[in-house]
Order: structure tokens, then sequence, then C-alpha cells
């Protein structure tokens, strides 16, 4: 398995580079400045993303501003709330809040011609946002420690890796955050789950990426992270091993979309649009993710996003109860 993932993402960074520079990536006619985007995602990979949008479309910059997205949020709606947001495109995993932005007028409609070619329902609040590509928090698990492998949430309570359990923190996380929305309000988890994992002396903190990089090393036997992050521990020869939780994944949305605000609305749109292009498709299935771009094959190693059993989240639960889902994390784990 290892191999062959290995192979599969040289050959899409090698068609993706290819692609950059031939036929077939068009630059965008009539749209130049500058624009900031706001994201959670991992800036490397956005700094790739905008270069070579900078490179189809000259004249044009992309400014990055980078956080962990509960962070992020913080700072964008105190910029909001002083009447001065300086995003003009927003980017991270909190569907919840996208769909106040869309109710509220802080997104704008949009039609990049890209849209034709994914899936409806990754077309957010009729245009507002925009799903870039699918990404799912699993169970990852050092092969080394854990040979027989593992199944899913339960594994994480399990008393044979006490101390031994790691996961990112919903201060950090935005999909942390969508996690805890998601199995509180699930009769089959609540609460009672992480006073579980608690008392398993789970290690809660930071980010998904530190949590992979972390089982890859042998400091946790199993821990909550990404798909595209075990991938790519995976792809570096990393001793580890990943499911789909039996009991059902946790799909988080990243959408992405354009601020009312914005100065530079053309652009803003340019940029989504190769963002679900072909070209924006092939960075990002190189990079572990699954592409949603009918146009980009799902590359070899990977589950097809039918196959993959969801849990449900409740993001109007998430919107009405923000706060109260992080003090009552906080106060299980002892962090804030």
């Amino acid at each position: 398995m290892n191999r062959i993932l290995v192979m599969t993402i040289l050959f899409v960074v090698g068609a993706s580079l290819a692609f950059a520079g031939g036929a077939g990536e068009e630059p965008t006619d009539g749209v130049g400045g500058t624009i900031t985007l706001y994201t959670s995602e991992t800036l490397t990979d956005v700094q790739l993303y905008a270069r070579q949008f900078e490179r189809l479309n000259p004249g044009t910059t992309v400014e990055i501003f980078r956080l962990g997205t509960t962070e992020l949020v913080a700072r964008l709606l105190a910029e909001m709330e002083a009447g001065a947001p300086g995003a003009d495109v927003i980017w991270f995993a909190d569907m919840a809040l996208f769909e106040d932005f869309a109710a509220n007028g802080d997104l704008i409609q949009i039609d990049p011609p890209e849209a034709a070619n994914i899936p409806e329902q990754y077309v957010y609040f009729d245009g507002m946002a925009y799903e870039t590509r699918l990404i799912y928090q699993i169970v990852a698990y050092n092969t080394n420690l854990v040979p027989n492998g593992v199944a899913g949430w339960q594994d994480l309570v399990d008393p044979q890796w006490r101390g031994r359990v790691g996961s990112a923190s919903p201060f950090s996380s935005g999909a942390t955050l969508t996690q805890a929305a998601t199995l509180a309000n699930d009769a089959n988890f609540g609460w009672e789950f992480y006073r579980a994992l608690a008392a398993n002396e789970a290690f809660v903190g930071g980010g998904n990426g530190g949590i992979a990089t972390r089982v890859a090393t042998g400091e946790f036997a199993v821990g909550l992270t990404i798909d595209f992050m075990a991938r790519a521990q995976i792809a570096q020869g990393a001793p580890v091993g990943y499911v789909y939780q039996s009991e059902g994944s946790l799909y988080v949305p990243t959408p992405i979309g354009v601020m009312s605000a914005t100065d530079n609305p053309e652009l803003s749109e340019a940029f989504v649009n190769y963002l679900i292009s072909v070209p924006g498709q092939l960075q990002l299935a190189a990079r572990g993710y699954l592409p949603v771009n009918r146009n980009v094959a799902l590359p070899d190693g990977m589950t097809p996003a039918d196959e993959i059993e969801v849990l449900t989240t409740d993001w109007q639960y998430l919107r009405e109860n923000r706060e109260e889902l992080l003090n009552t994390y906080g106060e299980i784990f002892g962090i804030n």
C-alpha cells in the first residue's frame, strides 16, 4: 500500500506540474490586483496554490493570512465587529460560521465556471461558498505498536492505550470543534465518550497535523487526525495506518467563499475558480486530498466518498452551542 500511494502522489505531482506549463491551463482574463486569503489550510500547500494562480494570472497577488480555525475565526469576527475585515476570501473548517455569514450577507454569490464540474452538494448557500476537496477525521495508528489495527472511535478509549492516545484541541482545530458538536449530540457517544477519553489519559492539544506526526513517531499508539495527513505520513514511509471509523467518520467541510466587503470580487472569484479547476484539483490531489472536480480521477489507494460511512453533524446545534461546547470540552480535559 505504501509503495502504491507514493507512486500515485509522484504521478499526480508530475501531472500537475505538466499541466501548469502546458495547454489547458489558461489565464483568467480581466483580473488583476491583490486579494487577501484568510485560511486554516496548511501554509506550505496554500502558498503553492497561490503562486501557481499568480503565474497563471500575471499582475495578481494572493496574500495569505493563516491561523488555526478557531483563532482565525476569532480574528475575523473581531475585525468585522470593528468594521474592517481584512479578508477578501475565506477558507476554513467552520460550516456553521459560513451559514451565518451567508444568511447575514457577509458573503457574495459567485458563479465560477468550474462549478459546473463539481457535484451540486458541494455548492453551498446558492453559490456563496464552495467545497474544494473532501477530508475526513479518522483514527490513525502506529503499525509497529498496533499491528492488528483498529476499528474506530471506541479504540480511543480502550484501556490498553491509556496515555498513548492523541487528539487535536477544539480551541485550535475547527475539525475537532465539529467533532465535539457531532459526538456530543449523538446518542451513541455524548459527553460520556469524552469523559471516557479523558479517563484514558488522552493527550489533547494543538492541531491534527501534530497528532499525525506523533502517531508516526510512536509517541501515540492511536490518534484522531485527518485522512490526508495520515496519507502524507504513509507516503514518507512512516509506520502509520488509518481507518474510516466503523461507527462513522467525521466529514469536515472546508468551504471557501468571497467576503462581501472585498474590493476585488472578480479576482476573488477567479481564485475560487482556480481551486476547483483541473489545475487546482491536481495540486490538491497531489497532497492527498479527495478531489471534487469530476474531471480529476481519484488517485489509487483512496477510498471513494460514497464508500465512507459519515456521522451526521447538526450545524445549527454547533452554531447555537459553540461556547458551551468549548467550555464543556475544556472542563473535561482541563484545557482552554
